[in-house]
């Protein structure tokens, strides 16, 4: 690595990581303080409460990276204007993507970490907060993952109700099961006590079977048998998850079921979109960020940096929560309301980087 690319990188990091420890500090303050109330009344245990809000910190941090990312490149950047330090390295023959660069290539693998982080230890801690707050400092019951009441699943050729599932031991207890024909029309109906998970197939137990052949009805009572059934545990467990607990390519999977099974699956769309939105916002917001840097010249500085960056950040999150608010009513496509933000913002950038001082 050449020794002007680490001396840039040098000032983006110490900025990016004061901002990111300034923004993560903040959430964590007005989160304890909005949940000490509830934290006292229910008397939780210290332990318990430190855990809760550091399971939160991957999460929290992920968020901020894209805002830390636009601080880092506006204020790193506008230090070294305002030392004349850019006016040296352009004296010498370098042009801005020599010193600008770097820091633009720092958006792109902090975007992809941003995503990375979000989808694995982020999403899995944040998962573990709710639990445990849900648990131990609400101290209430858990309404799904462990037993779920009057089930409804239904599949390509079949709906089932069941009246639990536990998810646990993999058993539906008061199962109606209802198989049907290519043309639609009911074939066989399966009445039984319980529907057992058997590793590679599901096993009925002590239960009644009616089927339909050639306009006659047979009925037959039994003591167990295998129902041939196109349904796993990990397709209950991906129903009684929330979607901001799926990870990307989970939620994906499940959006593409509930498709192919005739659901609306409008909401897990704009989740889909919405987190890679998200995560390419680094890059822009630091390519704008430069880019301002560049225009402003020595007039950049410490303050001015923070001003604009929050001004931008906040701008960004309005039009970006407005967009996906409108896809989310069905006024806008999901592509379109949750990445038109982004549209626009890499429009500027773009502006802004090939109007700024070479």
């Amino acid at each position: 690595m050449k020794i002007i690319t680490r001396y840039v990188l040098r000032h983006f990091a110490a900025v990016f990581g004061i901002a990111l420890f300034g923004f993560g500090g903040i959430y964590l303050v007005v989160d304890f303080f909005e949940k000490l109330d509830d934290i006292i009344e229910k008397k939780a245990a210290a332990w318990d409460a430190v855990l809760y809000f550091a399971y939160k910190i991957p999460a929290i941090l992920v968020q901020g990276i894209p805002m830390a990312v636009l601080l880092a490149s506006l204020i790193g950047l506008g230090l070294l204007q305002r030392n004349r330090e850019i006016i040296a390295l352009r004296a010498a023959g370098l042009r801005a993507w020599v010193y600008a660069g770097p820091m633009v290539a720092a958006s792109v693998v902090l975007a992809l970490g941003t995503f990375l982080a979000g989808e694995t230890l982020g999403r899995t801690l944040n998962h573990k907060a709710e639990t445990l707050w849900r648990e131990k400092i609400a101290k209430k019951q858990t309404p799904l993952g462990l037993v779920q009441e009057n089930v409804w699943t239904r599949g390509e050729d079949f709906f089932l109700q069941a009246r639990s599932y536990d998810a646990r031991a993999r058993i539906f207890l008061g199962v109606s099961l209802y198989q049907l024909d290519e043309n639609f029309r009911l074939r066989r109906r399966l009445d039984a006590q319980r529907l057992v998970w058997a590793g590679s197939k599901w096993r009925a137990e002590k239960g009644s079977v009616l089927e339909w052949e050639e306009g006659a009805a047979r009925h037959r009572n039994f003591e167990a048998m295998e129902v041939p059934l196109s349904l796993e545990p990990e397709d209950l467990a991906a129903a009684a998850t929330l979607p901001e607990d799926l990870r990307w390519d989970q939620l994906y999977a499940y959006a593409q079921k509930l498709a192919a099974e005739g659901y609306n699956t409008l909401p897990y769309r704009v989740e889909l979109h919405s987190r890679l939105a998200t995560a390419c916002a680094a890059v822009i917001l630091g390519v704008i960020g430069v880019s301002l840097s560049l225009h402003l010249g020595h007039r950049g500085g410490i303050a001015l940096g923070i001003t604009m960056g929050l001004g931008l950040t906040f701008l960004y999150l309005v039009l970006f929560h407005t967009g996906a608010s409108f896809a989310r009513s069905e006024m806008l496509p999901p592509a379109l309301g949750v990445w038109a933000p982004n549209a626009l913002f890499a429009a500027v950038s773009a502006a802004l980087w090939f109007r700024a001082p070479q």
